[in-house]
């Protein structure tokens, strides 16, 4: 496990107690740092105590935090069992989260790696036989998942994937659709509705979000913009009659180069399926095509790069006319994928505006440079669509 981007919590020990007291009377400043290791180190034992009772997985050796993520909190557990020690992932899931969200997430982990999709991070059953847990006390669930191996290169803000991970990327994501053929959710199912019903939400979010009483430079950008994202909502239509005509199917929701894992330029594992839900196939393409083909370079943030699209959507394509199981993109999602990838981007600067409306501890310049991004792609988007259009057009065969 590669530990190099994690932060150690360390045990309690009587000279880190003594590290404690003797820094008590300084300055506010390292009384934040007395309350930050009480947290750690109080965390670390409460994660211990959790793991080693309800799981049998061995003795807990080291726990590390895992940052990168905008939504869960991570860690990384070393647990020796019979003299072999091995990784695990646990997550900590975001407050309010709805436990059928949890449920249909493992089931769908479950039903792909029976199909032999074992790229996935499987997520690991408890002595109780289920595969997340809620402390006393606690307000968030908690799930261990298998460790993957390989190489955590990316983010969904850095995609600078070289050529060969980039075609593995657009594989992959052909081979995991294939992979939740005939995968029965039962009654569990993701709070967030399907697109057709979740685009006509975002006028009536993004006008409460324009009232709010703010001054920051994100506030200021977004009311700048606010007309042109509105205009762009109004001119985005997937009608019911389309939609019948495009597959439906488990989707992932959030499939960008930070949730995936590479080796030997090979993408070799898959994780963060906590968005994932039952929608329109095209929708999952779309979200993917706009988090990696979506410059992020200084000098052309925000442009989508026709090369990187094109490549990625024969790439798709040509797996899925090679295989057995999933069908390539048909004429009806070759004609909506323009308004598509407009859709998609629209659900990004949605979450990207109510996240930070909802949390004033949230960097305003870090916040300010997703919007700009996401506000870019959404005028590039637009200026290119007639070219989308074509590169859609070539893709029927």
């Amino acid at each position: 496990m590669d530990t190099s981007k994690m932060r150690w919590l360390p045990k309690m020990s009587s000279g880190k107690s003594h590290e404690l007291l003797a820094i008590g009377p300084e300055s506010s400043r390292v009384a934040v740092r007395s309350a930050g290791l009480f947290e750690d180190t109080g965390l670390r034992h409460q994660l211990v105590e959790i793991i080693e009772a309800l799981y049998d997985l061995g003795r807990v050796q080291k726990v590390y935090e895992i940052f990168g993520g905008f939504v869960n909190r991570s860690f990384g557990l070393v647990v020796q069992r019979d003299g072999i020690r091995k990784a695990y992932f646990l997550r900590q899931y975001k407050h309010g989260v709805a436990e059928n969200e949890i449920k249909f997430e493992h089931a769908l982990i479950n039903y792909c790696t029976a199909r032999g999709f074992t790229i996935v991070a499987g997520v690991i059953a408890n002595r109780q036989g289920t595969t997340y847990f809620k402390p006393t006390h606690s307000k968030s669930f908690f799930a261990v998942y298998e460790y993957l191996e390989g190489e955590d290169k990316y983010s969904w803000n850095n995609p600078a994937l070289n050529d060969e991970e980039f075609v593995s990327a657009s594989k992959m994501l052909a081979t995991f659709h294939t992979a939740t053929i005939g995968f029965d959710p039962g009654n569990f199912r993701r709070v967030e509705p399907p697109i057709i019903d979740l685009l006509p939400t975002f006028r009536s979010a993004f006008q409460t979000h324009a009232q709010t009483a703010s001054n920051s430079k994100f506030h200021r950008f977004f009311l700048t913009h606010l007309e042109n994202i509105m205009e762009s909502i109004g001119n985005t239509r997937i009608t019911e009659a389309d939609a019948s005509g495009m597959p439906l199917c488990p989707i992932h929701c959030d499939f960008h180069p930070g949730n995936l894992k590479y080796k030997n330029n090979r993408v070799v594992g898959i994780f963060d399926f906590d968005w994932s839900k039952i929608d329109l196939r095209l929708f999952d393409v779309c979200m993917a095509i706009n988090y990696f083909c979506g410059s992020w370079d200084e000098t052309s943030d925000g442009d989508l790069r026709l090369e990187k699209a094109t490549l990625f959507l024969n790439t798709y394509q040509d797996q899925l006319y090679q295989t057995d199981g999933m069908k390539p993109l048909n004429a009806v999602e070759i004609e909506n994928l323009p308004g598509m990838l407009t859709a998609a981007n629209l659900c990004i600067i949605n979450w990207i505006v109510t996240t930070f409306h909802s949390d004033d501890k949230l960097s305003d310049d870090d916040y300010l440079a997703y919007l700009k991004h996401t506000v870019r792609l959404m005028y590039s988007i637009a200026n290119h669509r007639s070219a989308i259009s074509q590169i859609a057009a070539e893709l029927l065969r």
